[in-house]
């Protein structure tokens, strides 16, 4: 327990060190990673869809842009618009875009507020939530930075009305003070190289930190709903 009250310690001081005189700004893309899937539904006659869903879902990646006060996380040219592809490809790259749950998410510290651009085209805007991080002693380098695991438990009731919890694992560095990752996932004392959320592994491949410079992250424009209108919208349907 000590040791582990040293870890918090030394990252706390180092994400205070770091802010002072420098802009936080930067780049990350990550390689997505997709394991496990099709182990439900292993028939011959799946095969093929299986592996067209694995394989276009690894050969994708996403990139998160981030500065003092905002963050956008962006699938990168997701989909193909090549009109000679076969129906199972055209198949598989909408199936791989859902099991990666395709959405983009952009996150405004400012206004404490976020907005999830929705593959239906919807933008869902909501109050960004403080995440129960458990960070311990576990340690390992990406891309030769020393990062700490780190695990959030993620508790929802599913569509059965069953009472789930699913462990999220992040792995931060707190050399790289700052304090967001993929998707929705931020509040660590360090910037997020690698997050596995079930089936699917981001891990970052590509690291600009910009230092007195500032990105500008751009929102998507549109009217935004809630998130209870946005599922009474889905209903009625």
């Amino acid at each position: 327990m000590k040791k582990l009250q040293n870890i918090i310690f030394c990252l706390l001081f180092a994400t205070i060190q770091n802010s002072f005189g420098q802009a936080t700004s930067g780049k990350v893309v990550y390689k997505i990673q997709l394991a496990g899937f099709g182990s439900q539904n292993a028939s011959p006659e799946n095969k093929e869809l299986n592996e067209s869903i694995v394989n276009i879902a690894n050969s994708k990646t996403a990139t998160l842009t981030f500065n003092s006060k905002r963050s956008s996380f962006i699938l990168d040219n997701y989909l193909s618009s090549d009109s000679k592809q076969n129906g199972l490809t055209v198949m598989a790259e909408k199936l791989a875009f859902i099991e990666i749950n395709g959405q983009n998410y952009f996150i405004d510290k400012v206004s404490n507020s976020s907005i999830l651009e929705n593959m239906d085209g919807f933008l869902i805007e909501k109050e960004n939530e403080k995440l129960e991080w458990d960070i311990t002693t576990e340690s390992k380098e990406i891309d030769g930075y020393l990062c700490y695991k780190a695990i959030y438990l993620w508790k929802f009731t599913n569509r059965r009305g069953t009472a789930t919890t699913i462990p999220i694992i992040a792995w931060f560095a707190p050399s790289l003070p700052y304090s967001y990752g993929p998707k929705y996932f931020t509040g660590l004392p360090g910037l997020i190289l690698e997050l596995t959320d079930r089936k699917i592994t981001f891990l970052a491949s590509s690291i600009t930190i910009l230092k007195n410079q500032q990105l500008e992250v751009e929102f998507p424009k549109g009217k935004t709903v809630n998130s209870e209108d946005y599922k009474k919208k889905v209903l009625s349907r």
